[in-house]
């Protein structure tokens, strides 16, 4: 395999080199990229347009297509067929997800695959699910998301002739196999990484693959102009703790940074508050993160009680962290457009006055409904629409909605669907105390987990040091290396300064 390999520390500008890299070679050949999650997927085609958007993907995505993109088991309906047909796995579904036993049971045959572990040590009652499932998927024509690396064709879509994979050190050993066979038909494959940020071992991420397959040629990308000083001497201090790693150069950017101890705890975190205030009315950021989702729960009513604005823009699709979530048709949105006539002084829009009637019930009088949607029609004259809205917002059935703040938002709250009132509980709340920018402006507090801020940054990290119960275990025994990777790139999402939060129990790293 005729490798290049880039080593991309924390904040080195990796993906800015990899974009380079791609502009370079996509003049006059077929490219691919490859990436490890969907989210840094598209980040790397954001910043391209050298090569068609369909050339940068998952490892899966590619694999799926170049198998024809046959029906999935991993959905709702086949799901719910097999538990039908093995009462002893049940699957709880929903659109999106699943779980119960039976999808303990797959995770586990997924991860034995993806580690190529030999069948014959497979565990007893994880051969017994394959068979029942292995013969499900055959009967039905269907595959799993494992079958996309495993049975994946010769040759990667569009036969491209330079593949780059980034984030290579989180690839299993099975996606690794489906690299080197993609690779044969290639002149050149490019992997960029850094095994110090290897954090998805729980997912079949194998290092020792990384580790032990030596490419042709190795650039280091040494500096970084993230990290400050003080953030990448602790940063380093703790890796080094790794007993099965190599030493690369690694600078810090030209800036001192800060690390300190606060005494907010994830049962606790009150005492953030102050610090968390302050950074916002500087303009700075702020990321609050934990070992677990679960931890956060504290911080997270903290911060509603507190209506502080917050998200996680790296996982958007995670309800609890992004309450704020501002899409078209979303609650947040409605109520967003209800506050616009106050906060922009002027009439609403058609397309706010639809917003925010879809979120009401019934309880404009005398066909107040009716006038209002008549009153607004899209396929009126600008002039003509404005005389409309000024008769309307003087006939007496639209006099309480249109009150100033506070009148006017809690006659919104009084008449709510009930089925929108939970998700208006909070923009509501923002909107009295901090204003309608509070709903439209990108929050510049980001919560989550280790894991999700991977390939984030913000100007302070808040670092709580707790384990769950299977995390100490692993920290006091063999799962130790991956516990201080997992802390080290929770440390170097840091820009300014790093605040080391207090134990809460004695399942801890510090």
């Amino acid at each position: 395999m005729n490798e290049d390999r880039v080593i991309g520390p924390p904040g080195t500008g990796k993906t800015t080199f990899l974009t380079q890299v791609l502009q370079h070679h996509s003049v006059d050949k077929e490219v691919i990229a490859i990436s490890h999650t969907k989210a840094a997927a598209v980040e790397l085609a954001g910043r391209n347009d050298a090569i068609p958007r369909d050339n940068i993907s998952t490892l899966h995505a590619l694999g799926y297509r170049s198998m024809g993109s046959p029906e999935l088991a991993e959905k709702k309906a086949p799901l719910e067929d097999f538990a039908e047909k093995h009462s002893q796995w049940q699957f709880k579904t929903t659109e999106n997800s699943f779980d119960c036993g039976g999808a303990d049971m797959l995770s586990e045959y997924s991860l034995l695959r993806n580690r190529c572990i030999p069948r014959k040590l497979w565990p007893q009652e994880v051969t017994a699910f394959a068979k029942a499932w292995e013969a499900f998927k055959h009967d039905e024509d269907l595959i799993d998301f494992t079958d996309m690396i495993e049975f994946a064709a010769d040759v990667a879509p569009q036969n491209p002739q330079i593949m780059i994979v980034d984030e290579a050190q989180d690839m299993s050993r099975l996606q690794w196999q489906l690299v080197k066979k993609w690779a044969g038909n290639c002149e050149k494959i490019i992997t960029a990484g850094d095994v110090d940020q290897s954090i998805f071992g729980w997912a079949g991420a194998d290092i020792s693959w990384f580790k032990e397959n030596k490419p042709a040629r190795q650039q280091v990308l040494s500096q970084s102009y993230r990290v400050p000083r003080a953030v990448h001497r602790l940063a380093m201090n703790w890796i080094r703790q790794c007993s099965d790693r190599e030493d690369v150069e690694y600078k810090p950017r030209d800036y001192d940074g800060s690390v300190t101890r606060a005494s907010a705890t994830i049962k606790d975190p009150i005492s953030l508050l102050p610090l968390i205030e302050d950074r916002l009315a500087q303009g700075k950021s702020v990321m609050i993160m934990a070992s677990c989702g679960y931890m956060l729960d504290p911080t997270i009513k903290m911060l509603r009680d507190n209506c502080i604005p917050f998200a996680n823009p790296w996982r958007k699709k995670e309800g609890r962290w992004n309450p704020l979530s501002n899409k078209k048709t979303s609650t947040v949105a409605a109520v967003a457009a209800f506050a616009a006539m106050h906060h922009h002084k002027r009439y609403w829009t058609a397309t706010e006055i639809q917003q925010w009637m879809a979120i009401i019930g019934k309880v404009l009088k005398r066909g107040g409904r009716k006038m209002l949607e008549w009153g607004v029609r899209e396929e009126l004259r600008e002039e003509e629409y404005m005389e409309n809205m000024a008769n309307l917002m003087t006939n007496e059935d639209f006099v309480d909605c249109q009150a100033p703040p506070p009148g006017g938002l809690m006659w919104l709250a009084d008449h709510l669907l009930a089925s929108k009132r939970q998700a208006a509980e909070f923009p509501l709340q923002l909107l009295q105390r901090r204003g309608a920018e509070a709903l439209t402006e990108e929050p510049r507090v980001y919560i989550g987990t280790c894991h999700s801020f991977k390939g984030g940054e913000a100007d302070t990290v808040v670092l709580f040091p707790d384990l769950s119960q299977q995390g100490m275990g692993e920290w006091s025994g063999a799962g130790r290396n991956s516990v201080l990777r997992l802390f080290y790139v929770g440390l170097t999402r840091a820009k300014e300064d790093v605040i080391l939060g207090t134990a809460s129990s004695g399942a801890t790293v510090w």
